[in-house]
């Protein structure tokens, strides 16, 4: 029988918490008697991630792994929806996301399941992310008029008729914006759900301000991809 969850999410040299956080959110979603699967995608890790998830797995109903070859927070992603078999669909990072904040956004949604639910970060962990946040999302509502405030927020929550009107196809980190400037084009309305929790599970954070400038970039081979040359 098909769940009615599919939760997907991208992992990347994960291998120190990732059992950890698969089991977790198993637990969490079975004694709220979810109906679900786990979806890891491995890609572009350079650590013993894949084998964890290999190893949870091969032990515990309802949790699929796949390993991809190239990168892209986007790519796994793109692939773990492909591969989903939920009636509704879910993705986040799974970095940061805690069991108690996924199920809320669930909750969330089964509300009003014609929405998408938007996961929104209500604090950083320092200056520097609450710098860098504010000037990409500063960006992309001038530039794109997207009135969401954590263009990067999640977890992100949609039917399967929204998947499909939106044709996700971005595989960087542009394929949150991509989702929020679709659903205002396609006038689907986003239900931003606050997120308290964003701690990381373990290891150490890669965000500093090179990773602004890397979203700007990416933000700017969006912009070109999404208007020039698709209308050329």
């Amino acid at each position: 029988m098909k769940p009615d969850f599919s939760i997907v999410f991208p992992v990347m040299n994960q291998e120190d918490h990732i059992e950890k956080v698969i089991r977790s959110y198993h637990r969490e979603l079975t004694k709220r008697n979810f109906s679900f699967e786990l979806i890891a995608v491995v890609n572009c890790s350079h650590d013993r991630s894949y084998e964890v998830c290999s190893k949870v797995a091969k032990e515990m109903l309802h949790v699929i792994c796949y390993k991809l070859q190239g990168c892209g927070y986007g790519l796994g992603i793109l692939h773990g929806l492909k591969k989903a078999n939920g009636k509704y669909l879910c993705y986040l990072n799974c970095a940061r996301i805690h069991p108690d904040e996924l199920v809320k956004s669930l909750k969330n949604f089964l509300t009003d399941s014609a929405v998408i639910v938007h996961g929104v970060r209500q604090e950083r962990e320092d200056e520097k992310r609450k710098i860098g946040s504010l000037l990409y999302n500063s960006f992309c509502r001038i530039v794109f008029t997207i009135p969401n405030r954590d263009i990067n927020g999640n977890p992100n929550v949609f039917n399967r008729e929204t998947y499909d009107r939106l044709k996700l196809r971005f595989t960087d980190s542009m394929i949150d914006l991509e989702l929020l400037e679709k659903a205002r084009k396609s006038k689907i309305p986003v239900v931003e759900t606050p997120i308290y929790d964003y701690s990381r599970h373990g290891g150490r954070s890669t965000t500093t301000f090179k990773t602004v400038f890397r979203l700007m970039k990416e933000a700017f081979r969006y912009w070109l991809k999404t208007r020039l040359f698709e209308s050329s």
